[in-house]
């Protein structure tokens, strides 16, 4: 059955409800495509994302309508007639044919723009005397009950509305005569508003197929501007992606992105993506692209700092270094260092994402010594594992150790079983070189080196 037609179809007398076999003999070299309701809901979703520019309150109708409720926007956009006209003029500019009106209750949009009748009404008194030349087919009641009307003589909305209603409601069913109360206005009708997608989502069927990683940067190019548009619409950032690589004969090729700090920017994306595919080889060629965003993050304005001299200062570069150098050398090669609340030393630290510091105003240097109570000093060099010196009383290590600073106690971990009593010391050897030493306070209270000062 034809459910559509263009012009010229509709000029050899083809009409939505044909059959497709009649709709052949009028016009045999008329070209038919198969409806994909999938891709109609997906149309749906993606005129309610785009409607919520408009107002905060978007409904879905299936199967072919969007509602907005515009009451708290016509202010904003100049009036009824100019958010209709720039409604309708943004619809045409995306490639759309769309059938708007405007009025004061949902169910007389839904009739009017199913039937055509495109323009605003804008008082509720009128709704009966505008909706009243309607065809009933408009409100997509069941079949039987239009045949039942026919046999009564009701062709039109007008002339339900001038039933009787206790008849009406005695012969049809109650949501009937429902509808017609709220297309006019005279019950509420409360709608369930459409609640925008929580990550991104978007795909792209490849004619001819790509069978290199180099025309697929031109390719996913368009699905990066849709993410982007998406992500400004709502003001947030991501700081996950993942591409997924289509192919007839194999299994699908997933590209994980991970960003070091939230990102909206379609450059910024490319780049890292640019570099994941020039890592990456194909088993096939590529038929399908299909592109999806983790969580959203509330996007922040940063500020840069008033005196860096240049990028590097300020550290705006660093998550972007990060980002590249695990693109090259894979996500396991570069990570971060992150402080666990743990006194033990080789217990103070695990691995982390790499993360960006917020910078700290500089506030000089001070001496060892010079500011009361300061912490002990610790090395930057810690080794994986203590290493035992010789040594009783004095520990050696290249020589005699001279002790310097301490002892600092560190006695904790009894509850995990790697319970550690120890009594650290700061060295120099006889070559100048600063230790980081301890003894165990247990016998035999054999010395360790743990760590090199720089």
């Amino acid at each position: 059955m034809i459910c559509a037609c263009d012009a010229a179809a509709a000029a050899a007398g083809i009409a939505p409800g044909m059959a497709l076999n009649s709709a052949l003999v009028l016009l045999p070299e008329l070209h038919t495509l198969a409806r994909d309701p999938q891709r109609e809901h997906e149309l749906l979703v993606a005129l309610a994302e785009w409607a919520l520019q408009f107002s905060s309150r978007v409904s879905i109708e299936p199967p072919d309508a969007v509602l907005l409720e515009v009451c708290g926007s016509l202010r904003l956009f100049g009036g009824s007639r100019r958010l209709y006209e720039r409604l309708r003029a943004q619809l045409r500019t995306a490639g759309l044919e769309p059938q708007c009106s405007l009025t004061p209750t949902p169910v007389a949009s839904l009739w009017m723009a199913r039937t055509g009748k495109e323009g605003v009404i804008r008082h509720p008194a009128d709704l009966s005397s505008r909706l009243a030349d309607l065809p009933i087919h408009c409100t997509r009641w069941p079949e039987r009950s239009f045949e039942t009307l026919a046999t009564m003589g009701v062709r039109t909305v007008g002339d339900c509305l001038r039933l009787p209603r206790d008849g009406f409601a005695r012969r049809f069913e109650p949501q009937m005569l429902d509808m017609l109360d709220r297309a006019v206005g005279r019950r509420p009708d409360p709608r369930e508003n459409f609640i925008s997608r929580e990550r991104f989502a978007a795909g792209r069927d490849l004619e001819p197929e790509i069978g290199d990683t180099a025309g697929l940067d031109a390719a996913v190019a368009p699905l990066l501007d849709e993410l982007c548009a998406f992500l400004t619409k709502r003001r947030c950032s991501v700081q996950a992606l993942e591409l997924r690589l289509v192919h007839r004969e194999a299994s699908p090729t997933r590209l994980r992105l991970r960003f070091v700090e939230p990102v909206a920017e379609q450059r910024r994306i490319a780049e890292l993506l640019s570099e994941r595919l020039a890592r990456t080889a194909l088993p096939a060629p590529v038929r399908a692209l299909r592109l999806r965003s983790g969580s959203l993050v509330t996007s922040r304005e940063a500020s840069g700092e008033l005196f860096a001299m240049d990028r590097r200062q300020s550290g705006a570069g660093v998550p972007q270094l990060v980002e590249r150098l695990r693109a090259r050398l894979g996500t396991e090669a570069v990570y971060g260092l992150c402080l666990v609340p743990e006194h033990r030393p080789e217990s103070s630290w695990r691995v982390a994402e790499p993360s960006v510091p917020a910078a700290k105003p500089n506030r000089g240097r001070s001496k060892p010594g010079s500011v009361p109570g300061r912490p002990p000093e610790r090395p930057l060099w810690l080794l994986a594992e203590p290493q035992s010196l010789e040594g009783d009383e004095q520990p050696s290590f290249e020589g005699a150790l001279e002790l310097e600073q301490g002892p600092e106690r560190i006695e904790s971990g009894w509850w995990d079983g790697r319970d550690v009593q120890r009594d650290y010391y700061v060295a120099r050897n006889p070559a100048g070189v600063r230790l980081w030493v301890f003894r165990e306070r247990h016998p035999p209270a054999r010395w360790f080196l743990h760590g090199v000062f720089g």
